[in-house]
């Protein structure tokens, strides 16, 4: 869980840092704060947003995309 001050605060979603400048929003879920470095984590964080409370990270957020994308057959 990401401390309440800035001091070494991480993105929660991609784990870069969130310091200064860097940090891009703060959410709250159920009174806890998250800190996110970019629009792609905030996306990601409310998409699973149960699994980053839990503390899973993706490995990267290229894996995570991948993961959500479904193939369609085409149509005819």
């Amino acid at each position: 869980m990401p401390p309440e001050d800035d001091k070494g605060e991480t993105c929660t979603v991609c784990g870069k840092s969130t310091e200064g400048a860097a940090g891009f929003a703060h959410l709250y879920h159920k009174g806890q704060r998250f800190s996110l470095c970019c629009p792609m984590c905030v996306d990601a964080f409310q998409r699973h947003r149960d699994r980053f409370v839990r503390g899973e990270r993706p490995r990267s957020l290229l894996d995570e995309t991948i993961a959500q994308m479904t193939w369609k057959e085409p149509p005819g």
